[in-house]
């Protein structure tokens, strides 16, 4: 009886995963939905019966970690003095919203003797030179014999790589085109590489944080890069990758290996966090600081040690440099900070070793945003016009009470993960929910799972990762001013750490039901792997059809093909004519000629016409001509044919239905030539 009751816990919680997973595919592919709110409630039914019938818990690490006596070295007023006087001169220095090598040396020498003041070294000089001598001991062993690296090492490095696969493969591809956003962020590129500006907060396209820019500047200069769309999607990406170790290491400091390990998994291939990073904008500059903040949060507050704290804070200021959804993440701090003291015991002392080590930590947050800071003391309504419409409007009232729209939009948003996602085009499949199918429906059963262990147990690790989820909701939920806007499955890309978390929940509760009937059935090894490999099969399947088939073809429907015109363009400056000697007819809601242009690799080029009528003064220019058309554009076609009788014409059949562009090739009297033919 034993046996079988053993046998039956995992049966269940599999069959509870297969009924959430079903009642989702029924929502997402079948518009079935009381079907799916059925199988949805019958899910949680059987998952509870799974977990009130059975002792098989994940393991928590909250509180496993005793705090550590530290002695702080004497701080040297010399050095704390200096500190606060060089992030004083960094203030000074950055007037005029422009890096100098005045301010970028004062503020680099203010972090750094900042480290120095407060850092506590963990070895002296005597131990280190021991501990030097001990790893060359070790290398000579490992050169000897071999090295020994633990399995979950070697399991996150192969995750990892297969996250560099899925965020990489066919990059050029996928997305293919360009949108307005892309060609701003560009031009702000292009202003740094090639225009020798150094702005601390780029201005055009109402704002953003300079990290992205100079990043993809590096980048260029380092490589010979051309400034283009692949440019910004290879940095993207690189931070979309990074996200997988540093919530692996997050999971971690929370819960057992195979909740980080599974966490991870889903972040290397899901769908949510491959779009926002493959994109080639900032979205992916808020996970990936997100999680590191909140990793060495949850080491200092386990351990006390200030080192920790010092780290949280880098990473804290470091993503306030990167996109502005990140700007919660401080009132994340906060209430992670706030639920720590209120479920933790402290006695006097360490509670103000926590305030003391707390206030360094956003001390050095702010001393890394200097530059920033100064810049919004100068020009606060370019620093906030963004998010202060997005809360407030701007000729643009709030439709209805506040508080009721913001509740409605924290509904919105909760729902993104299940039921109904963003209606971006470029970000999602308009309405998809964020999760697959079958994620989406371990998420339910997750978030089941932290409330019933939180309920119960009072395990507080699953409070703040829900509370992880519902900070991180808000820059897409205070869009009161904008509800339409809300969900924005970018602007909650800070969740996505916490929400693969709750996600890996149910699966790691399989998994420990599954070794723990092993030992009791020879098989459940075998039946552990067999049931990991078929689910994360279909995980896969689910988000590479969904992402690199249905999304990609959705973009391309709904994006311009500026690289098409431009390819056209470069042909016939490359034969018979030069780029001065083309024109692109404006036309409303059309092709965005900026990405044109940087398509060319001509950033700058401006030829367009407002009309066919100012192509009469082309008539004595004996070059080649060549001009492209919306083939709506039939009153300016007609014009063309009268004023270039001679003119021939053609229709550039695009490879997306719909997008098709109209050529109107004229020969030049001083350098007669073929074009069209060879189209």
């Amino acid at each position: 009886m034993n046996h079988l009751r053993s046998l039956s816990q995992p049966a269940l919680a599999l069959a509870a995963i297969l009924f959430a997973a079903a009642a989702q595919n029924l929502h997402v592919y079948r518009q079935m939905d009381q079907a799916a709110i059925f199988l949805f409630g019958a899910a949680v039914c059987v998952w509870l019966f799974a977990l009130l019938t059975t002792r098989v818990a994940i393991g928590t690490r909250l509180n496993e970690t005793a705090p550590v006596e530290e002695k702080p070295r004497a701080l040297s007023r010399t050095f704390v003095v200096s500190a606060f006087a060089l992030a004083a001169l960094t203030f000074l220095f950055s007037t005029g919203n422009e890096f100098t090598p005045d301010n970028v040396l004062a503020w680099f020498l203010s972090l750094a003797v900042f480290f120095y003041a407060f850092w506590i070294p963990e070895k002296t000089w005597e131990e280190w030179r021991a501990w030097l001598a001990a790893r060359a001991g070790s290398t000579r062993e490992i050169l000897a014999h071999g090295a020994r690296v633990s399995p979950q090492i070697i399991a996150l490095l192969g995750v990892t790589a297969l996250g560099v696969f899925f965020y990489y493969h066919d990059l050029d591809l996928t997305p293919v085109e360009m949108d307005s956003d892309h060609a701003e962020k560009l031009l702000d590129v292009n202003d740094v590489v090639n225009d020798g500006r150094t702005p601390i907060f780029f201005e055009r396209n109402t704002g953003r944080e300079p990290m992205q820019f100079y990043l993809t500047a590096a980048f260029v200069n380092l490589t010979q890069h051309p400034i283009d769309h692949m440019a910004l999607k290879l940095i993207a990406a690189l931070m979309g990758v990074l996200v997988i170790p540093f919530t692996f290491l997050l999971a971690r400091e929370l819960f057992d290996d195979d909740v980080a390990l599974l966490a991870a998994l889903f972040i290397a291939f899901s769908k949510w966090p491959l779009t926002i990073a493959r994109m080639g904008l900032r979205f992916p500059f808020t996970p990936v600081f997100v999680a590191p903040t909140v990793y060495f949060l949850f080491r200092a507050l386990k351990s006390g040690r200030r080192n920790d704290f010092l780290m949280a804070g880098l990473f804290l200021g470091l993503g306030l440099l990167g996109y502005n959804a990140f700007r919660l993440a401080p009132i994340l701090v906060v209430a992670f900070l706030g639920l720590w003291w209120l479920t933790h015991s402290m006695s006097s002392a360490q509670l103000v070793r926590l305030v003391r080590n707390s206030a360094l930590m956003f001390l050095l947050a702010l001393f890394i945003t200097m530059p920033l800071v100064r810049y919004m003391t100068e020009e606060p309504e370019n620093v906030w016009y963004r998010a202060a419409t997005r809360l407030m409007g701007e000729g643009n009232a709030i439709p209805g009470n506040p508080l009721k729209v913001l509740a409605q939009n924290l509904v919105n948003a909760a729902r993104m993960f299940n039921w109904t996602g963003d209606s971006a085009w470029p970000n999602s499949l308009p309405g998809d929910p964020a999760l697959d199918y079958i994620s989406g429906g371990l998420f339910l059963l997750g978030v089941v799972y932290a409330l019933y262990r939180l309920a119960r147990y009072r395990e507080n690790e699953y409070a703040f990762v829900l509370l992880g989820i519902g900070v991180m909701l808000l820059p897409s939920a205070l869009s009161l001013a904008f509800p339409n806007e809300n969900p924005s499955v970018v602007r909650a890309g800070g969740a996505i750490p916490f929400v693969f978390i709750i996600a890996a929940l149910p699966l790691a509760w399989l998994l420990r039901a599954l070794r723990e009937s092993s030992a009791k059935f020879a098989w459940g090894r075998a039946a552990s792997v067999a049931i990991l490999v078929v689910l994360f099969a279909l995980i896969v399947r689910a988000n590479y059809l969904r992402y690199f088939r249905e999304f990609d073809a959705n973009y391309r429907q709904a994006s311009w093909n500026s690289s098409e015109v431009a390819q056209v363009i470069r042909s016939f400056a490359g034969s018979v004519g030069d780029v001065e000697h083309a024109w692109i007819l404006l036309y409303p809601h059309w092709i965005d000629t900026r990405n044109v242009a940087i398509n060319l690799r001509e950033i700058g080029w401006e030829q367009t016409l407002p009309s066919a009528e100012a192509a009469q003064s082309h008539v004595e220019d004996p070059a080649n001509k060549l001009y492209i058309l919306n083939p709506g554009d039939t009153v300016n076609l007609v014009r063309l044919r009268e004023i270039f009788p001679d003119g021939q014409e053609r229709t550039f059949h695009a490879r997306t239905p719909g997008h098709d562009f109209v050529i109107f090739y004229v020969s030049g009297a001083a350098a007669p030539g073929g074009f069209l033919e060879s189209k």
